[in-house]
């Protein structure tokens, strides 16, 4: 007599599949996984300095969301910027560095002292410091708390970790961090309440929600 088997499995059929299912959803967890670890990481810095060997942000930082503190990599750019004068950090520096080598044998590529500009931190427009208080809070990006704070007539924004920065505006709403060449725009919906800023860092926009 045949047995009639339908939908029924024996134990190994049902342990092959289980082990399956375990294997597939391994790899959705790895997948997932790598995919918010690229999202913390600083986007546009990252993606310059990949061809240089970065995989993730502790090329030049400590830690791996990234911010202070820095490793010798990332002490080495800050360096370069202030030896060069420049107002923000260019990746594309990393092509003289050396590993373990001697870093300031090599003069920088740049104008004589006397004919460098200083940054300029003036304000573009005069914006009534009261404006600024509806944008004092925390703010929640990819990588870390940005907190938004007032102090006389300046506004300042601080990531989590790093250095205070001033916002200078160029309107009441649109904001320039000079010494990195940030963007910040700070945004209200229809009863005026700011819900977020973005953050326009070379081309790239970051959304920020506001959560205090």
């Amino acid at each position: 007599m045949i047995a009639i088997r339908g939908d029924h499995q024996t134990a190994e059929e049902r342990e092959v599949k289980r082990f399956k299912l375990i294997i597939a959803a391994s790899f959705v967890v790895a997948v997932v996984a790598a995919m918010v670890t690229q999202s913390f990481a600083y986007p546009p810095f990252l993606a310059k300095a990949r061809k240089f060997g970065a995989k993730d942000c502790t090329f030049c930082h400590v830690a791996p969301e990234g911010g202070a503190p820095w490793n010798t990599r990332g002490q080495w750019l800050i360096k370069e910027k202030e030896r060069r004068g420049a107002d923000a950090v260019d990746v594309e520096w990393l092509a003289e560095y050396k590993e373990g080598g001697a870093q300031d044998s090599k003069p920088a590529d740049t104008k004589p002292p006397e004919d460098k500009k200083p940054v300029d931190t003036t304000a573009k427009v005069k914006v009534d410091p009261k404006v600024y208080d509806a944008y004092i809070g925390q703010y929640e990006t990819p990588f870390g708390t940005l907190t938004i704070s007032k102090e006389g007539d300046k506004l300042y924004g601080q990531p989590d970790g790093d250095s205070k920065e001033e916002l200078v505006p160029d309107s009441e709403t649109d904001f320039t961090v000079t010494n990195v060449g940030v963007k910040v725009k700070f945004v209200k919906d229809d009863t005026g309440k700011v819900t977020h800023l973005t953050l326009d860092v070379q081309g790239q926009e970051v959304k920020a929600k506001k959560i205090k």
